[in-house]
């Protein structure tokens, strides 16, 4: 069992995947906020970014239950 330092250090970490996704969230946002033009392009780009941020949050509550389930408390 991994003593609560090193779960503190787990928890308080995003993995590369997630960083990634966040950068990606970010570089997309910025280019749709950079254009101003209605489209169906705007429509995939809100899908995709949507899409993304949701799978972000579902692994992130995930890993959180995880913690929890395990009998260690959460700040």
């Amino acid at each position: 069992m991994k003593n609560p330092n090193e779960l503190n250090e787990i928890r308080s970490k995003l993995n590369t995947s997630e960083i990634s996704d966040l950068n990606w969230l970010h570089a997309e946002l910025g280019n749709f906020l950079a254009s101003d033009d209605v489209s169906v392009e705007g429509i995939t780009k809100l899908e995709n970014m949507s899409n993304s941020l949701n799978n972000l949050r579902r692994t992130y509550t995930q890993r959180v239950i995880r913690l929890l389930k395990t009998g260690h408390l959460l700040d």
